[in-house]
């Protein structure tokens, strides 16, 4: 595999390039909504379920289980409800239709989220781009080469070959780990066609899907084609053939596997 090599920089320690990314957070030093070395079992970055106040949490929390990010909304009632009153045009979320395979979401249960929260999620995350995106990383491992490369050359990989780097270098990868600001990022490029990450030339438009959906999912629950079908209906996107929705499945598949083996 041929991968894109960044010239004109010095040899620069896996040490060294993780204190030079974003700030504030606790367990780590990279910016919301990213991953990256010393991260799994530290805490994360942004306002972790608060999507009034911070919309989106960024980095990986190690059990995944902790914070509203990966919950979705859900109707309780009362006035300050979402749900749309009788004799409005709010009708039912797309969500709420039948169709939706019965399959386990886990993380991927947020894009259930009202419009506004994504939207949040989506400013932030194309705002911190601007800065990640030109970020500069030198990927080493044991046993094997030392590869240098922006966070937007990554990102231009197909789908398996992204798989293949974050899994072989995953302590020294920057990526976004959110699930909100991944689905955001997913609903915006398949709605638009534009790809909203500056320097980003996607690889095709299955394998940036699956690179989003693949790293908004939970690291240890498979993604399936009923997932993909499940996340699409929810997100009120376009129907997708069946040669699609195998493409991307097994994709994102690729990638999940390979951030859930990276972590260890």
């Amino acid at each position: 595999m041929v991968l894109p090599q960044v010239m004109g920089f010095g040899p620069l320690g896996t040490a060294a390039y993780a204190q030079t990314v974003g700030g504030g957070g606790t367990g780590a030093s990279h910016s919301p909504g990213t991953s990256g070395q010393s991260m799994g079992q530290g805490g994360s970055t942004g306002t972790k379920g608060h999507y009034g106040q911070g919309g989106s949490t960024g980095t990986e929390t190690g059990d995944e289980g902790t914070s509203l990010d990966k919950q979705g909304p859900r109707f309780g009632g009362g006035a300050n409800s979402s749900k749309p009153q009788e004799g409005t045009t709010g009708g039912r979320p797309a969500w709420a239709k039948e169709g939706i395979p019965a399959v386990e979401l886990g993380r991927l249960s947020v894009a259930r989220s009202p419009e506004h929260v994504l939207d949040h999620a989506f400013t932030e995350v194309v705002g911190n781009w601007a800065t990640l995106g030109t970020t500069v990383m030198v990927l080493s491992a044991e046993g094997q080469e030392t590869i240098t490369m922006t966070v937007a050359q990554l990102y231009s990989l197909p789908a398996n070959e992204f798989a293949q780097i974050v899994q072989t270098y995953y302590s020294s990868i920057v990526r976004v780990d959110s699930p909100l600001e991944n689905l955001s990022l997913l609903k915006s490029y398949t709605l638009t066609g534009t790809m909203p990450l500056t320097g980003v030339t996607p690889a095709s438009q299955d394998d940036m899907i699956a690179i989003f959906l693949g790293s908004a999912s939970d690291k240890t629950i498979p993604v399936s084609t009923d997932t993909v079908t499940a996340v699409n209906t929810i997100l009120g996107l376009p129907a997708l053939t069946p040669e699609q929705t195998a493409d991307i499945a097994a994709k994102a598949e690729a990638v999940r596997l390979a951030i859930d083996t990276g972590h260890g």
